[in-house]
């Protein structure tokens, strides 16, 4: 969830994989502007090892470890979800840098593809 200032900053880098919905506080005037928008990731692509990672929790999906298919995670988008675990979105590495431009320390990030790191640290090494 963004706030609309942000939400506009990144709106044309966000647009190609998913839509705002508007978010009102309660009380607040829903005629008005939104006080957030929540970012709606609509783009779902298999890229899990189902092998190597641990099996999805029964309801939510969550996966205690999540092992990526690096030739098929699909670096040019900046968000995306898996089949998987739907209700969370993975957002790439230069996404989340450039969330971390905007937000600076308010941003909580986990690198979880730490394979396909390594795969390009050695590429470029």
């Amino acid at each position: 969830m963004f706030s609309h200032r942000v939400a506009m900053l990144l709106a044309d880098e966000l647009s190609t994989v998913g839509r705002y919905l508007p978010v009102f506080s309660e009380g607040s005037d829903p005629d008005a502007e939104p006080d957030y928008l929540l970012f709606l990731a609509e783009k779902v692509i298999d890229c899990v090892d189902r092998r190597r990672s641990s099996k999805p929790k029964r309801g939510t999906g969550q996966m205690k470890t999540t092992i990526f298919l690096p030739e098929a995670v699909p670096a040019a988008l900046p968000a995306f979800r898996v089949p998987e675990f739907p209700g969370a979105v993975q957002w790439n590495e230069w996404a989340v840098e450039r969330l971390r431009e905007i937000l600076g320390t308010d941003l909580e990030a986990h690198l979880i593809f730490q394979e396909l790191r390594r795969r390009r640290l050695q590429h470029a090494s």
